[in-house]
């Protein structure tokens, strides 16, 4: 199973990476726009990686990998 977006809101990782590259929006910013990440937050180490790697399209996370991504954001 791939996970490519936010499911609260029907955002695609594709676009946030977009809006991140093209107007230069950041983490927060995405949040604001879109409403990615404020539902159930599931998928915030998700964004929190495709804004890393440039990826839009990732394996389900265990608990430690998105822990890990989690921490690196400052967000333990």
């Amino acid at each position: 199973m791939a996970v490519d977006r936010c499911v609260c809101h029907e955002v695609s990782f594709r676009e946030l990476l977009s809006l991140h590259r093209e107007q230069g929006l950041s983490f927060e910013e995405l949040q604001l726009r879109t409403g990615c990440c404020t539902g159930c937050g599931t998928c915030e180490p998700y964004v929190r990686l495709t804004l890393e790697t440039g990826r839009v399209v990732h394996p389900v996370l265990d608990g430690r990998e998105a822990d890990a991504i989690m921490a690196r954001a400052g967000r333990c």
